[in-house]
């Protein structure tokens, strides 16, 4: 199994009816067929202060999936659903990173 993980921020004159057009295309990544799971997620803004303290907060969005094998992420990646929204979320971001994880 492999985690695919995207982290980002959006730029921050990104108008809210944009941002959910964006969110709206990134849930869309999962009718991508070798897409297993998907969740895009919010960073928590810890209530108890000796917390927030343990957290990093370079980005505050995360858009993770996983997929069976490598084959299947190489599929994901070669998709035009998801090459034509990679290029939607690269024009509205300003910071972003992609890791993948491989299960041990």
């Amino acid at each position: 199994m492999i985690r695919h993980i995207v982290l980002f921020n959006l730029k921050p004159e990104i108008e809210a009816g944009d941002r959910e057009w964006l969110f709206s295309q990134m849930r869309g990544l999962s009718k991508i067929p070798s897409v297993r799971r998907l969740a895009l997620s919010k960073l928590l803004d810890p209530r108890e202060a000796w917390y927030k303290e343990r957290i990093a907060t370079d980005y505050e969005w995360a858009l993770t999936m996983e997929f069976d094998d490598e084959d299947g992420l190489y599929l994901y990646q070669n998709d035009p659903y998801h090459i034509t929204t990679a290029q939607e979320i690269r024009k509205r971001v300003s910071n972003i990173k992609i890791v993948d994880f491989v299960k041990v």
